[in-house]
């Protein structure tokens, strides 16, 4: 029994997308097709991307609740680059990335200093980060980007629907299960996120690995921020707003505890297409869309009761090996 909860938990993500997929494939036409499926990836590549940083915090054993805003204010800065100056288009998605890191190391920087968990610091960030982008736009929405840099989201190769995109979301889920699986940087994540005191005792420079953490984050971001607005083809203060609550319900169904320590980045791509799966799904079936922020809401709070349960669980087991001990 403990074996077969075990295996749930850790792959949880992959039997409810499996289950979902034949489910909507039964029940709607034209779902397992090629440019369907192409399609679902295409629209989430800029989650994907985002959620692959912000599971590495997760499994460290913080959490990120300024994603939607951080991304919305690099995407202002970008398209307000694009249609104001002339800079190389090259140039200006390397400076949106950079910006993106700069904020990133900045939130690090404040929770070092207050001396506070990431999720306190990034809550008023968030706030902050709303008012800075609103204030850039004045409401409005910066569109007429130019074609070459929507090219960057958009441009296909070999089928009309397989995108730069989804390419570059592929290789960068690749190069992170790389690095949390093969690699020391692995451990000393994972080493945090289980115990920060024990890994500290154990040597792990956990303050440098914090900011390395927060580089990776920025990164992941801020290429995020670029697929997005390139894909949209314009950017408003509200672009990614809300964001962080679809990467959240997509990493916790990975498999990636709230608590930190564990999880993998294949499982929370799985988790990411497993919200993407549903909203298709219902979209082809001609179900009401409101229907889905139900169906995230539920999936959430059933993802975070599992993990509470698994937790107490564990505890309790912790607890009987003392006794007998």
């Amino acid at each position: 029994m403990k074996k077969a909860m075990d295996i749930a938990q850790k792959n949880l993500a992959i039997m409810l997308l499996i289950i979902a997929a034949i489910l909507f494939g039964v029940t709607t036409k034209n779902f397992f097709s090629v440019t369907n499926i192409l399609n679902i990836f295409n629209q989430n590549a800029y989650l994907i991307i985002a959620a692959c940083g912000i599971a590495l915090i997760m499994i460290g054993g913080d959490l990120d609740m300024s994603v939607g805003y951080h991304m919305s204010i690099c995407g202002v800065l970008c398209a307000m680059m694009l249609t104001r100056t002339t800079i190389p288009v090259w140039v200006i998605v390397l400076l949106t990335i950079i910006i993106s890191v700069g904020i990133s190391m900045i939130t690090t920087f404040l929770t070092e200093l207050l001396g506070i968990p990431r999720i306190f610091v990034t809550i008023g960030e968030s706030t902050l980060f709303q008012g800075v982008a609103y204030v850039l736009t004045n409401s409005k929405t910066v569109s007429d980007l130019p074609v070459s840099f929507k090219q960057i989201a958009q441009g296909t190769v070999g089928h009309p629907s397989l995108t730069y995109a989804t390419l570059l979301m592929a290789l960068i889920v690749i190069i992170m299960s790389f690095v949390l699986s093969k690699t020391y940087f692995e451990r000393w994540v994972f080493a945090m996120g289980g115990n920060i005191t024990s890994a500290r005792l154990a040597g792990i420079r956990v303050r440098k690995m914090k900011y390395s953490i927060g580089v990776i984050v920025g990164l992941a971001l801020g290429i995020a921020s670029v697929i997005l607005i390139g894909r949209t083809g314009a950017a408003a203060a509200n672009t990614a707003a809300g964001t962080e609550i679809n990467i959240l319900t997509g990493i916790l169904l990975g498999g990636v505890s709230i608590r930190g320590g564990e999880g993998k980045i294949s499982n929370c791509v799985a988790g990411i297409l497993l919200i993407a799966l549903i909203g298709n799904g219902m979209q082809l079936a001609g179900w009401n869309p409101y229907y889905q922020y139900i169906a995230k809401g539920g999936i959430m709070l059933g993802v975070l009761g599992f993990d509470m349960f698994q937790m107490r669980r564990r505890s309790i087991m912790n607890n009987q090996r003392k006794e007998e001990a």
